[in-house]
C-alpha cells in the first residue's frame, strides 16, 4: 500500500478546519474582540496548511524514525505432508496414514505407494 500526497492534502485541509475554529474561540476569549479572532483565523488559515504539508511531506519521505520492515515469506518454512506406508504389525489390508513434517522450500505433492504383500 502506498500513500498519495492527496492523503496528505487532505489529511492537512480537515486538520485546519479543526484548528482554525479552535484559534478563533481562543483568541476571541482571549481579546474579546471578534475582529481580532477574526484576522488571527483568516493568517492562520493561510500560512498553518502549507507549514503543516511540508511537514508532512519531509516526515514521509526523509524521516525514518518509527518504520519497521516486514518481510513476506513466499514459502512457509515448515510443511506438513501426509503420504500413505504399510503398517507391518495390522492385520488388515488397508493402507495406514502417516503425518511428516518436512522442512524445506518447495511443495511437496501427496505420493500413494501401494501396499505389497
Amino acid at each position: 500500500m502506498t500513500v498519495s500526497p492527496k492523503r496528505h492534502l487532505a489529511k492537512t485541509i480537515s486538520y485546519r478546519i479543526l484548528s482554525t475554529g479552535i484559534g478563533f474561540v481562543t483568541m476571541w476569549l482571549v481579546t474579546d474582540s471578534i475582529e481580532i479572532g477574526a484576522a488571527f483565523s483568516i493568517i492562520e488559515l493561510i500560512w498553518k496548511p502549507i507549514q503543516y504539508y511540508i511537514h508532512e511531506r519531509v516526515w514521509y519521505k526523509h524521516v525514518k524514525f518509527g518504520l519497521v520492515d516486514i518481510k513476506k515469506s513466499v514459502n512457509p518454512p515448515v510443511q506438513i505432508i501426509e503420504s500413505m506406508s504399510s503398517d507391518t504389525d495390522n492385520v488388515s489390508q488397508d493402507p495406514v496414514f502417516t503425518t511428516e513434517t518436512v522442512t524445506t522450500k518447495t511443495p511437496k505433492r501427496l505420493v500413494y505407494t501401494k501396499k505389497t504383500e
